[in-house]
């Protein structure tokens, strides 16, 4: 019975590490199981959150994640996504709780179309890389309401090539009961050769009728296939306030990895908000936040990379918090003159391989009884 458990969980290392949502690329699948993907990922380890000379809240051991994925194949080019965060706050429902549950049908090899609660299509790396493998954010980053209701189409514009439209609640309405609000999505994916985007133009309705609206440049440069650099440009305005560089967000990461088991990596985030208006209720006015980081990422499976991963990251925060945001949330999101350190280890079992794995070695066996009679 144990030696079954054991190699269970061991079989069950060999997951895929994904962006936020399955890529939306139009690829018609003629043939598929029910359930393709079933995984359970999380993360843990120590953190420290330290200012003013003091470890503030969120300092000491924790787990930061606990996600269940879910996907398959309901019919010929009908498909569905679920990754639900189990570990979001009691006081939460659970369909706020859920990241995405979506329905996707494919026709061809050119569209797409998805129903569902889905990731809002913004653009930019940091915004598209799955929380649980990201460390020190952005404060735009912190706080942006990603997962909403909406409808989306996907169309291949070429062979590297795909642009998504999306209509989907406002990722600035109030986080339980307010569905009033809209957004629209516009957002390029190219890949070529060494040069990828995540280019979007998004319109966000937010409180009073007003809207605010991004342009969102994400750079990808990549050096060889173990080193790149990614470069993000996010520019937010709205009525009353000029298009660049009032309100913005900058994220750079470089990374390269001196061995196939060891990532190393430095990143640098800037947020400013310039402005006299309250239209961004993410970067508030009065806003201008540095972050600096760097960190070692080591996973010692070789042949399943992605299964077990450990980290040591850590960094600094410095420069002007907005006034309101300072009082109102102390703990939440950066803070000016701020240490901030990651060690932990995440964790990715992909479930549906194990149980596959132990099917096949239990029937293997009986083969080979059956044989030996």
């Amino acid at each position: 019975m144990k030696k079954s458990l054991l190699l269970f969980v061991l079989m069950c290392f060999p997951a895929i590490v994904m962006s936020q949502q399955d890529d939306p690329k139009c690829k018609f699948d003629e043939d598929g199981p029910w359930v393709s993907r079933l995984e359970v990922e999380t993360r843990f380890g120590w953190n420290m959150n330290r200012y003013d000379g003091i470890n503030q809240e969120g300092t000491g051991f924790r787990g930061e994640y606990i996600n269940l994925k879910l996907e398959g194949k309901i019919y010929k080019g009908l498909t569905y996504s679920w990754k639900q965060r189990l570990n979001r706050n009691t006081s939460q429902s659970f369909w706020d709780a859920t990241d995405w549950l979506s329905i996707k049908y494919t026709p061809n090899d050119v569209v797409a179309l998805s129903a569902g609660k889905q990731v809002v299509a913004i653009g930019g790396w940091e915004y598209d890389r799955s929380p649980i493998d990201l460390y020190l954010n952005s404060e735009y980053w912190q706080y942006i309401n990603c997962y909403q209701l909406g409808l989306s189409v996907a169309v291949n514009a070429g062979s590297n090539d795909r642009l998504v439209f999306q209509l989907c609640n406002s990722p600035m309405r109030t986080y339980i009961g307010d569905n009033s609000t809209v957004g629209l999505s516009l957002v390029w994916y190219g890949k070529h050769d060494w040069y990828h985007t995540i280019f979007s133009a998004n319109a966000f309705q937010t409180t009073g009728g007003r809207w605010i609206n991004y342009l969102c440049f994400g750079n990808k440069f990549v050096f060889s296939k173990n080193s790149y650099l990614e470069l993000d440009y996010i520019n937010r305005a709205s009525s009353g306030q000029s298009f660049w560089f009032k309100d913005c967000t900058v994220a750079a990461e470089a990374s390269i990895k001196p061995h196939s088991a060891v990532r190393l990596f430095g990143k640098y985030t800037f947020d400013t908000n310039d402005t006299d208006t309250d239209a961004d209720v993410y970067v508030e006015s009065g806003t201008r936040l540095h972050t600096a980081s760097m960190g070692v990422e080591y996973s010692p499976i070789r042949k399943y990379p992605d299964a077990l991963r450990f980290h040591a990251a850590g960094g600094y925060v410095w420069g002007r918090m907005a006034p309101q945001e300072s009082s109102a949330h102390p703990y939440a999101g950066l803070h000016n003159d701020c240490l901030r350190l990651y060690i932990g280890a995440k964790v990715n079992l992909d479930i549906l391989h194990g149980i596959k794995h132990v099917m096949k070695k239990v029937a293997d066996k009986r083969i080979i009884h059956n044989k030996s009679i």
